[in-house]
């Protein structure tokens, strides 16, 4: 069946830019540009609560799918844990990222700040793996947390970041902003070691978004340019481009890929396109959904995927 447009958010839609998004146990969650985070039921027929979580933008999202707890972060360099119920969230614990020094983070619910006197820095990105929280700010620092917020690695290693990835195995954290994609292999995986090796195995000429297949013998980025999606192959201890997708006429601002590892990309051209692998591991355009904004954020939901963008737009897009 060819996705297709399924609904649309009205009721108690963001006032602002819908910025981030997860889903977990039908229900999705988004994160405006006025710091509001909104749950709604899967089918978008109402928004179930809503409650201010930053005095700024919510710049991302991330579940535990251990128990649903969930966790935003900020300009300001809070990350917060929440655990949502039927009529809003309870702060369960903060944390606060700083920079430039690397020392180590102020957990903020706790009051204590170690003595440190290093400044918050603005938090973009937050992923998921395992059983850890990672975070990426815009100094360049990736750090790795508990479920309840205590901080477990701190590595100063990379550019400013857009984009956050982490291996199954969580041995290999990909980075990315507008001009580079950076592939660092962090061990050990010691609870206790906040400082392990981090070394560079890989660099790849593209920009934010980029992800990798579970083998990581595939890493799907976007160009330089911004206007395509490219598909690199592991060649050794090398990668190689293997092919370029193009059929997006503005910058490309997500990109996903699900467990048959095809592909659906959005950005400011107001469409989705939907890649369809092949036997032989390239990609062809199986499908394009025109939606009416232009998209800051995909979200897989059960059998569809979220589009959100412009001034509170949420649609539910059908993938089966």
């Amino acid at each position: 069946m060819a996705p297709k447009i399924e609904s649309q958010a009205v009721e108690g839609i963001h006032e602002c830019d819908v910025i981030s998004a997860a889903f977990y146990d039908n229900t999705l969650y988004t994160g405006g540009d006025d710091g509001y985070i909104k749950s709604w039921r899967s089918d978008l027929s109402g928004c179930t609560s809503t409650w201010k979580a930053h005095d700024y933008v919510v710049y991302d999202l991330a579940v535990n799918p251990a128990n649903g707890d969930l966790y935003s972060c900020s300009l300001d360099g809070a990350i917060i844990q929440w655990r949502p119920g039927s009529t809003g969230a309870v702060l369960v614990n903060s944390a606060t990222q700083t920079g430039p020094s690397g020392k180590g983070a102020d957990l903020a619910g706790l009051g204590d700040s170690g003595g440190l006197e290093d400044t918050p820095t603005t938090v973009r990105r937050l992923f998921w793996r395992g059983n850890h929280l990672y975070s990426a700010d815009e100094l360049g620092s990736v750090c790795r947390w508990t479920p309840d917020l205590k901080l477990t690695m701190k590595k100063e290693y990379f550019t400013e970041i857009w984009s956050l990835f982490v291996n199954e195995s969580e041995t290999l954290v990909y980075t990315a902003r507008d001009n580079d994609v950076v592939i660092a292999a962090i061990s050990p995986k010691d609870e206790g070691d906040i400082d392990p090796t981090v070394q560079v195995t890989g660099n790849i000429p593209g920009r934010s978004p980029a992800l990798a297949n579970k083998d990581d013998s595939v890493t799907v980025c976007v160009s330089r340019s911004g206007l395509e999606i490219e598909v690199w192959r592991r060649a050794g201890n090398s990668r190689e481009k293997f092919q370029k997708l193009t059929d997006h006429d503005m910058i490309v601002n997500c990109v996903l890929l699900n467990e048959a590892e095809d592909l659906i990309s959005a950005g400011w051209d107001a469409k989705l396109n939907f890649w369809k692998r092949e036997n032989d591991g390239s990609y062809s355009l199986a499908n394009t959904v025109k939606v009416e904004s232009y998209v800051n954020v995909l979200c897989y939901g059960l059998n569809c995927v979220y589009a959100c963008g412009k001034r509170g737009y949420i649609v539910k897009i059908s993938t089966q």
